[in-house]
């Protein structure tokens, strides 16, 4: 069988449980204890897998109107299962919706272009094929983040209705390995994008975040710096520094018993935009060293999202 090749995968910067053995030992008369568990980095796993996640949605109409924001928390978002003999993944929205990617491409159905469907998988050593060691400087081993348009095309061959996911997914913490006191600090790295009117900004190289996390009291705490380039500059404003689209600070709960949490965005203090906003993520791999969440902000003069992936 194929192996899993997490070089596919295409992470911004770049579940079930997988991979995680959990065993017992005693003897001898003595008390019986429980190592702590091992988890298997993505780069290592093998065979077919199959990723739950966190992260937001949107919808987009014709004329470039994007409504219907939302998040979605850990195990209730976007479904990705990895094919192995097919090298192909296969991701399931919470309404059912299904699109099959082949080595992370998609081929349109006869007749149309540009492609109906898209898809990219970011991990930290990868950008499709493309060797890249960090995730905007954050280096990754069990998390990952993955962007997809579904676009739906009528018979008369026009795009209506379509919809957007980004969703963090990996290997998640354990619920039993999943800290119980005490407090961490992340370092981050920011991806996403800013719909201003006509024009789109890049999030990706300008923008910073911060999250912090009191396991104690099952809290989590954010800001968003926003700041992004357009997408397709022009000669006239390819120099210039990147557009502020301002602070935003958030604060959630972690959910009891797993790795997931959820929790509002809204403008700091010197902020004088009115926004609002949520984001949906987990932590991964062991004693919660990593974490995602996927966010969106309404302003009334543009819309945001993204994901924020960290680790400590």
């Amino acid at each position: 069988m194929r192996s899993f090749d997490m070089k596919r995968w295409f992470l911004a910067g770049s579940a079930t449980m997988l991979g995680l053995l959990l065993s017992g030992c005693g003897g001898g008369g003595g008390v019986a204890s429980t190592p702590p568990p091992t988890y298997t980095r993505l780069a290592d796993l093998r065979g077919n897998q199959t990723f739950q996640s966190a992260g937001m949605h949107f919808k987009s109409i014709i004329g470039d109107q994007f409504t219907d924001h939302s998040v979605q928390k850990y195990g209730a978002g976007v479904t990705i299962a990895y094919n192995a003999a097919a090298d192909s993944y296969t991701l399931t929205a919470p309404d059912g919706t299904t699109d099959t990617f082949s080595s992370s491409t998609s081929t349109p159905p006869s007749g149309y272009s540009p492609q109906p469907h898209q898809l990219a998988l970011f991990k930290n050593d990868a950008v499709l094929g493309i060797e890249t060691p960090l995730v905007n400087g954050v280096a990754l081993n069990y998390t990952a983040v993955a962007s997809w348009s579904h676009f739906n095309v009528d018979e008369n061959s026009y795009y209506d209705e379509n919809s957007y996911y980004n969703a963090v997914l990996g290997v998640p913490t354990i619920a039993s390995d999943m800290p119980r006191s005490g407090t961490a600090n992340y370092q981050t790295g920011v991806i996403g994008s800013v719909f201003l009117g006509s024009s789109s900004y890049d999030l990706s190289a300008a923008s910073t975040a911060t999250f912090s996390a009191d396991f104690a009291a099952g809290t989590v705490a954010t800001t968003l710096r926003l700041a992004g380039s357009p997408f397709t500059p022009t000669p006239m404003i390819a120099t210039r520094p990147p557009y502020d689209f301002g602070s935003y600070s958030g604060t959630g709960t972690i959910a009891a018993g797993g790795p997931a949490f959820s929790g509002t965005l809204g403008p700091t203090p010197d902020n004088s935009l009115r926004a609002i906003g949520e984001f949906a993520g987990a932590f991964f791999g062991p004693q919660a060293k990593e974490m995602g969440y996927g966010f969106y902000l309404k302003t009334g003069a543009f819309s945001a999202q993204g994901a924020v992936v960290g680790t400590k």
